[in-house]
């Protein structure tokens, strides 16, 4: 069953509340102040009982000007609008500017309903009729059907309230499959019962006894009890009126604007990339840099406007922009937002949310320019590549890249061939199972890294290659080292860099020995043919030459050559011993089942430390494993 919202609309006075009464029998007016004065000043809730059986949820907003911030708490997720105009006064300012609101944050269906038929004659009432028609030419209300009623004799509710079941009927409501997220529009405490928050259910499901996370504070809470148009349910659903009562919170802990939503489906930011589009009668221009009133959910908080590429924003114009807001928001890619002019405090535009976690606080105008003109176009492949492309400086995970290019909701499969297509088609790449990088990224990082040794080669050409501790050091040095690991490994399996042991060097560079230093390489390999399995320590072996003579760099020059197997700092062995003692090793494995040191030792007839040495040296190859006090194959 689907669940459908509808929302009220117009200028104060006009009767919103008395046909929300008419049509349901419920007065969405709670507050003592409301009845006294006859005017709605917060968001009222009523629903309307559907043929099927189900209920579409209501949300009535108040008119009055100085409550248009209330309006905008309550408007985000209304499927279907009644654009209200009391015949006796026709379109007033707030019939236009919840109208521009409306179109602002993309409502697609409504009614237009002309309230009061009772006080005016049929000739006033065409008037106010051909008043709002040509109020809502060029909106998506143009083609709307209109309705002329009085909530005092009922004469035209019935019609209407057909209208609004045949307008559900069309209507494919929210998506209750992605995760959960309510937009909180109000807070209070029930004796014996806590803390409840009610909003519109704008994704997902909930049910009791679930654990969510309340943003932007990211504090896990507990579901107790929920209700849905008055009565106690087990779950509630995206498109539904819910009140959920949260155990074990505090009243002071949550206000109008929080966001309720599943556990880690959410980010937390104070900027936003984002397309703005400004009304097209704006009594204002939008400067860069200017404050605006910024209203997203049910929240309203203060932002400077970045614009990109532009000075200034006029009436009717459209551009991209960073927004800096002056506290947290949990908010989705897609996301509609309403912005009002700082001072005085009018509705000039809106927009919709590119990007709502963006990894960089510094903007590079061009670059960011040519990214949300992308993003506001771009499909879901396209989309996980930009934010893979700016988040891979910070090696963020994958997980987040999909929350901001609004994918976490999808399943396993859709999610897995949306990756396989941006790796094809837009070159990400697999760094570990939870790190994809933009492929230009990663042709920086090898540029780099290409530069860093041919500065090293030029130095240093008597030394076989740089440490990979300082390369990594010198590449990332505020990363993880793993991960920076990782990418040299990507750069030698692409064939850019060579890494031999704990040496990193570029392919094709070999060291240039001299005639003296030639000699001495003879020498030290006869040294190691002879010693067999007792080679020399490295650093005595090092001392029978002169330093003039750079004997490192001739060792070096051995072990890269494969003439020598390094097999820890001190301790070197030619390669025909290690070769015929790896070939030992397996035959021995091979025909008992294990190989115990002391045997081996035995076999190379040496001492325990050289056959530690070697036998190590096989495990971190994964020829062999230990396994107790034995080694076995790999």
């Amino acid at each position: 069953m689907k669940h459908i919202i509808i929302g009220t609309a117009g200028h104060v006075d006009h009767g919103k509340s008395c046909l929300i009464k008419a049509l349901t029998g419920i007065d969405p007016d709670r507050l003592k102040e409301e009845k006294k004065r006859g005017i709605t000043i917060e968001l009222g809730f009523a629903w309307l009982d559907l043929p099927d059986g189900g209920k579409a949820g209501i949300v009535d907003v108040p008119g009055h000007e100085r409550f248009v911030h209330n309006m905008l708490a309550g408007a985000g997720g209304v499927d279907l609008a009644l654009l209200i105009v009391a015949a006796d006064e026709g379109v007033m300012p707030q019939t236009r500017e919840h109208l521009d609101i409306l179109q602002l944050l993309e409502v697609k269906q409504g009614i237009l309903v002309v309230t009061k038929k009772d006080l005016v004659d049929p000739d006033w009432l065409e008037l106010a009729e051909e008043d709002i028609r040509e109020e809502v030419k060029g909106t998506f209300l143009e083609k709307a059907p209109l309705f002329a009623v009085s909530s005092y004799t009922g004469e035209g509710i019935d019609e209407l309230r057909q209208e609004i079941f045949h307008q559900i009927e069309g209507l494919s409501g929210k998506d209750d499959e992605a995760p959960m997220r309510q937009a909180i529009d109000r807070v209070f405490t029930m004796g014996g019962f806590g803390t409840v928050v009610t909003g519109t259910m704008l994704e997902g499901q909930v049910h009791v006894g679930d654990t969510l996370t309340l943003y932007p504070e990211n504090e896990d809470v507990r579901v107790r009890s929920i209700q849905v148009h008055g009565e106690d349910k087990e779950a509630a659903y995206a498109g539904q009126r819910a009140a959920i009562n949260l155990a074990q919170v505090s009243r002071q802990d949550v206000e109008r604007g929080n966001v309720l939503a599943a556990p880690g489906s959410m980010d937390v930011s104070s900027l936003l990339d984002v397309r703005i589009d400004m009304l097209k009668d704006s009594p204002y221009e939008l400067k860069n840099k200017s404050r605006v009133h910024f209203h997203h959910g049910a929240g309203e908080q203060l932002a400077r406007v970045r614009l990109l590429g532009r000075e200034s924003l006029k009436a009717g114009e459209s551009a991209f922009a960073r927004l800096t807001l002056s506290e947290p928001l949990a908010a989705k890619m897609g996301d509609h937002f309403v912005l009002r002019f700082f001072s005085p405090l009018e509705t000039i535009g809106g927009g919709r949310i590119l990007d709502p976690c963006p990894p960089l606080a510094k903007v590079h105008e061009e670059e960011d320019l040519q990214r949300c003109q992308r993003l506001d176009t771009a499909g879901p492949s396209e989309r996980l590549a930009f934010a893979i492309e700016s988040q891979s400086p910070l090696f963020r995970e994958l997980d987040l890249a999909l929350r901001r290019a609004g994918l976490n909701g999808l399943s396993e499969e859709r999610k897995a061939q949306i990756i396989q297509e941006a790796e094809e088609q837009y070159g990400i790449r697999r760094l570990t199972p939870q790190i994809f990088l933009a492929r230009t990224f990663i042709e920086k990082m090898s540029e780099k890294a290409r530069r860093i040794l041919e500065d090293f080669h030029r130095k240093e050409p008597l030394k076989s290659g740089l440490k990979r501790e300082e390369l990594r050091t010198r590449l990332l040095p505020e990363n993880r080292i793993e991960l920076t690991d990782r990418l040299l490994e990507l750069f030698a399996e692409n064939g850019q860099i060579l890494i031999q042991g704990g040496l990193v060097k570029l392919p094709g560079f070999s060291v240039e020995l001299s005639p003296q230093q030639k000699k001495i390489s003879q020498e030290m390999e006869e040294i190691y043919l002879k010693a067999g399995f007792a080679p020399p320590d490295t650093s005595e072996l090092l001392a029978r030459f002169s330093r003039k003579d750079s004997p490192e760099a001739v060792l070096s020059d051995l072990i890269d050559r494969a003439v020598l197997k390094r097999l820890d700092p001190n301790i070197c062995l030619h390669q025909q011993f290690f070769e015929e003692a790896r070939d030992f090793v397996i035959r021995t494995i091979r025909a008992e089942g294990e190989l115990k040191l002391a045997d081996f030792r035995d076999h190379i007839q040496s001492s325990r430390k050289y056959a530690v040495a070697i036998l190590d040296a096989f495990d971190r190859e994964r020829l062999t494993r230990l396994v107790g006090d034995t080694r076995v194959l790999l």
